[in-house]
């Protein structure tokens, strides 16, 4: 699980980076495609829905979990979203609960984002640090879209996850400098 919080802190680091160019992280670069900070809260809600759902799931599951720690699993998963892009024709779009309110510039500064995207992750990383993965391995949640991922897995579908957004948003970025230079 360690690496694949790692890789979501690495891609953080690198996107983070890519924002510091942006003039207002708050403004989207075109319309109904979500600004950078928009993106991030996406991701707070969705690394707290994440971290919620196992604070009751986890236990419960734990003893059959136990039980279960010497049978095989994965712990690698794909990119469901590319796999539904390509299935569907068009992305998969996110539920109202991981939808970004509006105004939230009125109640954050972009660096805030940043710091409770940290902290809800880190919470998420404590609650399940000390968990055997053999263990957590044999924890799936009840995901149908995601192909029933366990504990592990879907850590790395966060990271997946983040860098889909990561990369859409730097796409859209880009294609808003284009226009912006044919139209200015």
């Amino acid at each position: 699980m360690e690496v694949y919080f790692q890789q979501v802190e690495q891609g953080r680091v690198d996107f983070y980076r890519f924002t510091e160019q942006l003039n207002h992280p708050w403004k989207r670069p075109l319309p109904d495609k979500w600004s950078a900070a928009e993106t991030i809260y996406h991701l707070i809600l969705m690394v707290r829905f994440v971290r919620r759902f196992s604070a009751f799931y986890v236990p419960v599951m734990l003893p059959y979990a136990y039980l279960r720690k010497s049978q095989r699993y994965k712990t690698e998963i794909h990119n469901i979203y590319e796999e539904y892009k390509h299935s569907k024709k068009k992305p998969m779009k996110a539920p109202f609960v991981l939808t970004p309110p509006k105004n939230l510039e009125q109640k954050y500064q972009f660096t805030q984002l940043q710091e409770i995207l940290h902290n809800e992750t880190s919470k998420l990383r404590e609650m399940l640090s000390s968990m055997d993965e053999a263990v957590a391995g044999q924890i799936r949640y009840p995901d149908p879209i995601a192909h029933y991922p366990n504990i592990i897995q879907s850590i790395h579908l966060l990271a997946i996850h983040e860098e889909h957004h990561f990369k859409l948003t730097e796409k859209y970025e880009i294609e808003s400098l284009k226009i912006g230079g044919i139209n200015g």
